[in-house]
């Protein structure tokens, strides 16, 4: 199926979900799994300082337990009940409220539970950390992008000390 198809199909369940006579919480959980078929879903586009020292731990690489999370910038519950509670979408106006409110920032779990603001030190170029089912890879551009990211870091504290 190309992309094109899978979101109108994603398109067609979304407007069924949001007719049905349940709760809103049941709803929300139709929809996650639903989005699991965005095409590029939880794409990052930022990363925290801590996480890129928590990476550097880990000599750069990624292993389960380790407390890094894809930190969503908008958080899922608020994009999805604006979703069900405007009636008016198309298919375009729908995808590109979505698609753009599921961008992430990489982030250590305890910023990630953190009622504060995530700040992204870091742009994240295109394509990078996708998505693993609900993890993501750190392949070889992953792990170079986060050395370089780190260096920066350690030149920026060179020069305070």
């Amino acid at each position: 199926m190309s992309d094109k198809e899978t979101i109108n199909t994603m398109f067609q369940a979304f407007l069924q979900i949001q007719k049905m006579n349940v709760p809103y919480t049941i709803k929300n959980k139709m929809l996650g799994a639903l989005f699991n078929m965005t095409p590029n879903g939880w794409r990052v586009v930022g990363i925290t300082e801590k996480a890129i020292y928590r990476f550097k731990d880990y000599d750069f690489k990624y292993k389960s337990g380790m407390g890094i999370n894809r930190s969503h910038k908008v958080p899922r519950h608020k994009r999805n009940r604006y979703l069900l509670e405007n009636e008016n979408w198309n298919v375009e106006s729908w995808w590109t409220y979505f698609y753009e409110r599921d961008k992430c920032i990489l982030a250590t779990s305890t910023e990630n539970m953190n009622k504060e603001p995530l700040i992204s030190k870091f742009r994240v170029p295109k394509n990078l950390f996708r998505s693993s089912g609900f993890s993501f890879k750190v392949k070889e551009a992953e792990s170079a992008f986060l050395k370089n990211a780190y260096n920066k870091l350690s030149k920026k504290e060179l020069m305070r000390s």
